[in-house]
């Protein structure tokens, strides 16, 4: 028995201790998502907000100025500035303020969140688990941060300009129900966040040999039409241009894991 199984024995914990640990861990993010719902919800979004808060006077939150945001860069980036929101409901403004404050703090916290997971389950991994997760929650935020920024800056507006379009054409006034632009908004970007992510889980189901990459190179065509046929369904363009924009890069990335998960078998043979 080697020194390091001596002291994972010494060091073992019963159940309950183990389960006390993961409940304060989670107790601490749970406390740190509700501080930060807080933050977005009163914060000041600059001095001269922070200012009128002090003086007592009405001032722009942070979230309100986050959404304020996102309306004049889809505005811009369209190419339709004319365009006109509208609360469908009486309760809408606030119910979006609050469920946007509510993204933006869980958006916030989800590292510190993975942080106290991986401190819970360090002790009981050896250092090339360790290693693995490290590269794995790097792989996999590298790419879910690419698919958000890709999704943002490249197929929102794209998205937006061709519905738009179809508005100008039919000559209507351009107005929007404020709900259903930004769940346009939101869907657009997480849709575009998960799907680039999908190559990391098969890179690691090539690792622990649960599928090979052979196989799925097989039935990659397959694959790839669920995945025009996902595209298409997620976004809201009637058009096949989003699904394209999303799609291709998908595409790439696919084929990309494929040739990882055959260098992964041969490095493996040979060792």
């Amino acid at each position: 028995m080697t020194t390091e199984e001596v002291d994972r024995e010494e060091e073992e914990l019963t159940f309950w201790d183990h389960l006390y640990e993961l409940l304060t861990r989670l107790r601490r993010v749970v406390i740190a998502w509700l501080v930060s719902i807080l933050v977005f919800l009163s914060a000041p979004a600059s001095l001269e907000d922070l200012i009128a808060m002090v003086e007592g006077g009405v001032y722009r939150p942070l979230t309100l100025t986050v959404m304020k945001w996102l309306e004049t860069y889809i505005k811009e980036t369209s190419g339709v500035r004319n365009i006109t929101l509208i609360p469908a409901e009486i309760t809408t403004p606030l119910e979006l303020y609050v469920e946007a404050s509510i993204l933006l703090a869980t958006a916030a916290v989800v590292p510190y969140f993975a942080y106290e997971m991986y401190m819970f389950l360090e002790p009981a991994l050896y250092p090339h688990e360790k290693r693995f997760i490290k590269r794995f929650v790097f792989g996999f935020s590298a790419a879910f941060l690419f698919g958000i920024i890709y999704g943002f800056l490249v197929i929102t507006p794209i998205t937006f300009r061709i519905l738009l379009l179809f508005v100008e054409l039919l000559g209507w006034a351009t107005i929007i129900n404020a709900r259903t632009f930004f769940n346009t908004l939101v869907l657009t970007v997480l849709a575009s966040g998960l799907i680039f992510t999908i190559p990391v889980f098969m890179v690691m189901a090539f690792r622990f040999g649960v599928i090979h990459p052979d196989m799925v190179a097989n039935v990659k065509r397959y694959i790839y039409v669920g995945v025009l046929t996902l595209a298409a369904i997620i976004t809201a363009d009637p058009t096949p241009v989003s699904m394209l924009l999303i799609s291709i890069p998908f595409i790439f990335a696919f084929e990309l894991s494929i040739w990882i998960g055959r260098w992964m078998l041969r490095k493996e043979k040979s060792s």
